[in-house]
């Protein structure tokens, strides 16, 4: 009994000694100084489940803003549904003539000091999504980065406090705009309300801002919702110009086809004002309006830097050989380079080549009018295939800018399209 009694005790030990081990954390600190502000950072390091990888290294890291000494209290609303009740970032704000914070969460706040004590002003609180800051004239008048407001992950990164730098507004959660000189806040379509039935798509962020700085322009789609099959459009996409400082909005559809948009997260600055422009309305205001073109711009492949594929779409069957024959030729390839040619009900049309160690694939499909070049499939991925690859995509865009290759390319077929069996 003594023995089984020992045995037990030493078992608790290891036991407990093991989880000690397993839970044992270590603390890194940190204090950035700027102005009268002092931003103190914890991080905490320990063992936490991950449902993927199982037992994991974790790093937390706690901002707190100290002013004299004392740290600065925020609502209760920062603390709102997070699991992580504390600050995750602070920023120094460019543009006040007396230092500025904006911090926070999920829910952001303007942290500032009047008449010698530290204010914190609420900017936006929520309670659900990540926040949202991005510059709306930062790149030559234009919107810059939208960026998600994401807690740190090593103390070392909050050795240089994060600055905006914005020349005057700061779009925050996608419904307030900040004036970073004077500090007024505007807010905007705060329950995120479709205009013309067509959703505003936050995610990628505002793509353009009227040259007298009240109408923001957002990429969008329409919703279907409530709406009878024969009223939907024959193409989704729009954009959304939202006026501001009115709290209103207008909608430009536009055709997928024509404007060469094969991803609406893909449009940028160069696309927007290729194919839009800005006049002024009869009060005088600044007001979108699409070009008159005599033609669209030339259908591009895409290069995908994550998997080395280039895509080309949407392209009729007669694409293939042209590619096909655009590989052997910059390879230096004959006839006998094409090692096999299959159809599958799934795969579509797979075509490689190679010669020597080097396989290449093209795939297509003709369902989706989708056509791909990468390495073969099954083949390792040595470190001159990217390269490659990139070098061919290249090249084959310079002569699609060039205007060759433009006749085998088809038309994108819209959702709707699709559901009417067109």
């Amino acid at each position: 009994m003594h023995i089984l009694l020992a045995i037990l005790a030493i078992l608790a030990l290891l036991v407990f000694y093991g989880f000690w081990r397993l839970n044992r954390t270590t603390t890194q600190k940190n204090e950035t100084t700027y102005g009268p502000f002092v931003i103190k950072s914890v991080a905490t390091t320990g063992k936490a489940f991950n449902m993927n990888y199982g037992m994991v290294n974790q790093t937390t890291v706690r901002q707190t803003i100290l002013y004299n000494g004392q740290p600065v209290l925020f609502p209760d609303a920062l603390q709102t549904n997070t699991g992580l009740p504390f600050l995750w970032r602070v920023h120094a704000l460019a543009g006040p003539t007396e230092p500025t914070l904006l911090a926070g969460s999920q829910s952001l706040y303007l942290v500032y000091i009047r008449d010698g004590k530290a204010v914190v002003e609420r900017v936006n609180e929520q309670n659900s999504d990540f926040a949202s800051i991005q510059c709306l004239d930062s790149e030559n008048g234009q919107p810059g980065e939208r960026r998600e407001v994401y807690m740190y992950n090593n103390i070392e990164d909050t050795k240089k406090l994060d600055t905006i730098h914005c020349s005057q507004y700061l779009l925050v959660n996608n419904c307030i705009v900040l004036n970073v000189n004077t500090l007024k806040q505007t807010p905007f379509n705060t329950s995120n309300n479709t205009v013309g039935h067509y959703f505003l798509n936050h995610n990628p962020g505002a793509l353009g801002f009227s040259p007298d700085r009240k109408v923001i322009v957002f990429r969008s789609s329409f919703s279907s919702y409530n709406t009878e099959t024969q009223n939907l459009p024959d193409s989704e996409g729009g954009l959304v110009a939202y006026d501001y400082m009115r709290d209103t909005g207008y909608v430009i559809p536009y055709d997928d086809t024509e404007l060469r948009v094969t991803n609406p997260d893909d449009l940028n600055e160069y696309w927007f004002e290729t194919y839009f422009e800005w006049v002024k309305n009869k009060q005088g205001d600044d007001a979108l309006q699409a070009k008159k073109l005599d033609k669209s711009a030339n259908w591009l492949g895409k290069y995908n830097e994550s998997d080395s594929y280039y895509i080309l779409y949407p392209v009729k069957p007669s694409m293939v050989p042209v590619v096909q024959d655009f590989v052997l030729k910059y390879m230096k390839w004959d006839q006998s380079a094409i090692l096999k040619t299959e159809t599958g009900e799934y795969t579509g049309l797979r075509i490689a080549l190679g010669s020597g160690d080097l396989k290449l694939d093209i795939g297509y499909q003709e369902d989706d009018q989708r056509l791909s070049f990468s390495k073969h499939l099954y083949e390792e991925d040595k470190p001159e295939y990217r390269p490659m690859v990139k070098s061919m995509a290249d090249a084959f865009n310079a002569e699609l800018a060039a205007g060759k290759h433009q006749e085998h390319f088809g038309a994108i077929v819209s959702e709707t399209k699709r559901f009417r069996g067109e």
